[in-house]
């Protein structure tokens, strides 16, 4: 006849009355724990999957599926910063330059980190100030949700002070597939290194 076991836990401690099982379970708990321990890694998100409508500075309802099946640079700004956002616009120039030279063909897509501010008119007086008047340059709004959520999927942080929003530096080099591949994050970096 097999004995069963009755197992107990007093104060977060395993007692049992067959012997060795107290090992047996410290040791199952101590192995769960151990693997539970190690952060699981992030499958790839893409960004073109993201559901939801932007309106660019034509006025004109976008959805970042447009650009599924190719690579684009994006970063977030809004119309009004005269700090970062400046330090960003001419990274993002330079990044602009250098595709050129490289002969690339790739759009610029830039998501106002402002939405509640920021208008299709305001972003076109932007592009016509910045001489942004190449047609793979696209100035974006959404509402303030989806404007915190892309900013979480893109790791660029914000926040408010006083009337103004200070925010990271940050540049990306989305693949055909919306994921992340490359990132700028210093001012210092060479553009170059998006494209390669």
């Amino acid at each position: 006849m097999i004995a069963m076991a009755q197992t107990s836990v007093t104060k977060g401690t395993f007692r049992n009355s067959a012997p060795g099982i107290p090992h047996m379970l410290t040791a199952t708990v101590l192995a769960v724990a151990a693997f539970a321990s190690f952060p699981a890694w992030p499958a790839p998100v893409s960004i073109y999957d993201v559901p939801y409508n932007f309106i660019n500075d034509s006025n004109e309802t976008v959805h970042l599926s447009k650009w599924r099946g190719k690579p684009i640079i994006l970063t977030m700004e809004y119309s009004e910063c005269r700090f970062m956002c400046t330090t960003t616009f001419y990274k993002m120039k330079a990044v602009q330059a250098a595709a050129d030279k490289k002969k690339m063909n790739i759009d610029f897509v830039v998501v106002s980190l402002d939405p509640k501010n920021e208008t299709p008119q305001t972003w076109h007086q932007y592009r016509i100030s910045s001489d942004l008047d190449r047609s793979n340059w696209h100035l974006l709004i959404g509402s303030e949700a989806n404007t915190q959520h892309l900013a979480d999927l893109l790791g660029i942080r914000y926040w408010y002070m006083d009337e103004h929003i200070l925010h990271d530096f940050k540049i990306v080099r989305l693949n055909a597939k919306g994921e992340i591949v490359k990132s700028i994050v210093n001012y210092d970096d060479e553009p170059d290194s998006l494209l390669q």
